[in-house]
């Protein structure tokens, strides 16, 4: 039974990672969360997001920014894995950032 299971969680891994659903979800999840850590208090520490945000304002920006991965991503369609793993991190990145800076300003 075991036996069984491994090669099914692999198998909905390689399914999830390569799906374009993932990699649209984790687009928006990146805006979201880097438009949350901006209304804490952090900057855009990527020159090319920095400065498209100080031409189209903080939104625009970081939604111009999308637009790059996406353009990437469907030229290169057999590695949307890759992709989709570098943005979980990404998200996950924003959200430490974002508490750490929550929990900074909450502290006396």
């Amino acid at each position: 039974m075991l036996e069984q299971a491994q090669p099914r969680v692999t198998t909905r891994l390689q399914q999830l990672f390569g799906s374009w659903w993932t990699f649209a979800t984790l687009q928006v999840l990146d805006l979201l969360t880097t438009l949350a850590v901006f209304h804490a208090g952090a900057f855009e520490a990527n020159p090319l997001v920095a400065w498209l945000i100080s031409h189209f304002g903080r939104f625009g920006g970081v939604l111009v920014s999308k637009l790059i991965p996406v353009l990437i991503a469907v030229r290169v369609k057999r590695l949307i894995w890759v992709a989709n793993l570098f943005y979980v991190g990404v998200v996950c990145w924003n959200i430490v950032i974002l508490i750490t800076l929550l929990l900074k300003s909450s502290s006396p």
